[in-house]
């Protein structure tokens, strides 16, 4: 008979410590391997649902049919319209989305328990914050490959340089990403993502219309105000012959029976107004599509043709305006002469007086030069230098402000935590 040996209970494993590699390099800065891994993943995980493929679907069939109708209706001639149209068909469409997609890549992470394993990876906060950065911003640039060939399309027709093109189309890519960052760092900041994505759009819209509400604001702070004093006729003073006989040339336009000894003027005060727009044209500056439009080239109203460009478009427009208000006004309050009724009935009483020839003669006179005066006016707003670099420095500042906040709410360990806030 054998006899089983009782069993031995094994031993239990010393512990050993786990010693991971150490971190090598700054461990907030973004590295190149770090950055394309946390946009691939970050791609892959934010597809969009069937509704969001549907929503988009359906915002870029009314973008392109935007840019078909205006491919369609180009005229023969070179015009730049419609190439702009399509750029800012590639910002609005960057500008609405990109944010969005980024305003909930922090704070979506967080709740869902995903962020926190990546950063207690080997990868640092400025990976993960640049790499949700580049991956939101991508949308924009599939934006402008989708809509690439009706902007090859207009661009052959604009009159623009291939340099000049790239230069814009740089600055709509620029603009995307910093507000890309600016929806990220709103991700980082609030707890929920409704309330990010609200903020991220809030500040869009700051830039887009709120700085034209402020500009018209502003323009009340920037008036000067000056008593003027003009020249009426005192009817209380004349006949009644003279009454009717005034009467009956302003309702006929014939003046020559008048005889300006029979009426006399009185004054008449009144404050005269100039708004000084050059002082606070710099809120128009920062605006970002102004920003854009500044960096597009400079077309003269007047030689579009000799120089081989084509007539004024929307971008040349905006420049005009936005020169306009920094040049200022034409003339202050102490050079505004002040309106003579008296005078004008006695020069209305010698044209009466000429000859239909002398008249015509006088008329094309003065209208040629007030048309001089206007096209001066016209070319001095159209030429005078583009001005994108308050814009540019702006956006700038946006983005690497918006990015330090994000790799600072990223760095771990965390310093201070929001109530409520879930970490893993």
């Amino acid at each position: 008979m054998t006899t089983q040996a009782p069993e031995t209970a094994s031993a239990p494993l010393p512990d050993v410590p786990v010693s991971p590699p150490p971190r090598t390099g700054n461990p907030w800065l973004p590295t190149p391997h770090g950055v394309s891994l946390v946009a691939r993943i970050e791609l892959r995980r934010r597809r969009p649902s069937a509704k969001g493929y549907v929503l988009y679907g359906i915002l870029f069939a009314v973008v392109i049919a935007i840019c078909l109708a205006a491919a369609v209706f180009a005229p023969a001639q070179l015009s730049s319209t419609n190439f702009e149209i399509v750029l800012v068909m590639v910002l609005g469409v960057g500008m609405l989305i990109a944010p969005s997609l980024s305003a909930t890549s922090i704070n979506g992470d967080s709740s869902e328990g995903v962020l926190a394993p990546l950063q207690m990876t080997h990868l640092t906060a400025g990976d993960i914050a640049f790499g949700k950065l580049l991956a939101s911003w991508t949308v924009s640039v599939v934006a402008l490959v989708a809509l690439s060939p009706f902007l090859i399309y207009t661009f052959l027709t604009s009159g623009w340089t291939v340099v000049e093109m790239l230069v814009t189309v740089a600055a709509v890519l620029f603009v995307v990403l910093a507000f890309t960052a600016v929806g990220l760092a709103w991700s980082s900041i609030a707890a929920r993502a409704v309330a990010s994505v609200s903020l991220a759009h809030l500040t869009t819209g700051f830039f887009v219309i709120g700085t034209l509400i402020a500009f018209g604001i502003a323009s009340l702070l920037v008036t000067d105000e000056s008593p003027q004093r003009d020249q009426w006729i005192d009817w209380d003073s004349m006949t009644p012959e003279a009454q009717s006989a005034l009467d009956n040339a302003y309702q006929t336009g014939d003046f020559s029976e008048l005889d300006p000894d029979d009426y006399a003027c009185v004054d008449s005060d009144w404050a005269y107004t100039v708004t000084h727009t050059d002082r606070i044209a710099w809120v128009l500056l920062v605006n970002p599509v102004v920003m854009i439009s500044e960096t597009a080239p400079i077309v003269d109203p007047e030689t579009w043709e000799e120089d081989g460009r084509a007539a004024p478009g929307v971008f040349a427009g905006i420049h005009s305006l936005v020169s306009g208000a920094r040049l200022g006004p034409e003339e202050s309050v102490d050079e505004h002469v002040g309106f003579d009724e008296c005078e004008q009935l006695a020069r209305d009483i010698e044209l009466a007086q000429m000859s239909g020839e002398e008249r015509e003669a006088m008329w094309a006179e003065e209208s040629a030069e007030w048309e001089d005066d206007w096209i001066e006016q016209q070319q001095e707003q159209a030429n005078l230098d583009r001005a994108p670099w308050l814009g540019l420095g702006v956006v700038a500042a946006l983005f690497a402000g918006s990015m330090w906040i994000v790799v600072n709410r990223l760095r771990v360990p965390y310093k201070n935590l929001r109530s409520g806030t879930r970490v893993a």
